[in-house]
């Protein structure tokens, strides 16, 4: 569990943390992530507060969903200019 921040709501903190943890590596791309279940265990939240970070974290493209298998990382963003 994470000490929550009172300025910023639960589900934005969570998802920050999964955020980090993709940039850091932790969860490569398709590689399989949290469900709400274990973010609910792992953070203490409500499964209303994880559905949250799940769909934000979709709506922002950095997981996508299987049906029936899980959510993985996204891969890397190849549209983006490379810096030479």
């Amino acid at each position: 569990m994470i000490d929550f921040r009172e300025d910023q709501p639960r589900w934005q903190q969570v998802a920050q943390v999964i955020r980090e943890r993709i940039t850091a590596g932790t969860y490569r791309p398709a590689s399989r992530v949290p469900s709400e279940n274990d973010l609910m265990q792992e953070f203490g939240i409500a499964r209303m507060t994880a559905h949250k970070v799940m769909r934000a974290l979709r709506e922002e493209g950095a997981i996508y969903t299987v049906r029936g298998m899980g959510s993985f990382v996204s891969p890397p963003d190849t549209t983006a200019p490379s810096e030479a």
